[in-house]
């Protein structure tokens, strides 16, 4: 099969699902996840942004008018280490639904094959159940503050389930 003979629904659902990759890579990586604003004792505003990996501060001193960054790891209780497996496992099942979408509509050997399609069904739900768990567990423990990388994670789980749901219904019309 190829891209011009395959059904409307498949290449929608690539589509989405490519660019739910792109927009999940985004929001996994970067230290955007929370982000607040804060004053010291002495006056210095402070920025700080916190994400699944990392932490990074900035300071601005307005005696001194510098201003001083820092990156570092970012660690958590319980709650956060299971947002952390729960993302990575949805990411991980991210790339495996692109990779067998991608299998069935261009390469001859798995093209047409019901198993590669429904293994990528099936890692498209895995990794919008994933995600969305992940986003669940950190959205009920950090209530405010929420930042533009927890939101495109959560666009991108969402995305994740409706390239499944594509996926089911052009089954269904097979």
């Amino acid at each position: 099969m190829a891209l011009d003979s395959a059904p409307i629904l498949l290449k929608v659902a690539l589509v989405l699902l490519s660019i739910g990759f792109i927009i999940d890579i985004i929001g996994f990586a970067t230290p955007y996840w929370q982000a607040y604003d804060g004053r010291d004792i002495f006056g210095h505003h402070s920025e700080v942004n916190s994400g699944l990996w990392r932490t990074c501060w900035t300071r601005y001193s307005r005696l001194t008018q510098d201003t001083r960054e820092a990156c570092g790891k970012t660690t958590g209780p319980s709650w956060f280490e299971a947002t952390q497996a729960f993302e990575t496992l949805g990411f991980i099942a991210a790339i495996v639904a692109l990779v067998l979408i991608v299998l069935y509509i261009f390469v001859p050997q798995t093209s047409g094959k019901r198993i590669v399609f429904i293994l990528g069904m099936v890692a498209c739900f895995a990794a919008a159940g994933c995600i969305i768990l992940g986003i669940i567990i950190y959205g009920s423990k950090v209530e405010t503050n929420l930042s533009w990388s927890f939101a495109l994670c959560t666009i991108a789980g969402i995305i994740f389930g409706v390239s499944g749901i594509l996926l089911i219904v052009d089954m269904l019309k097979r």
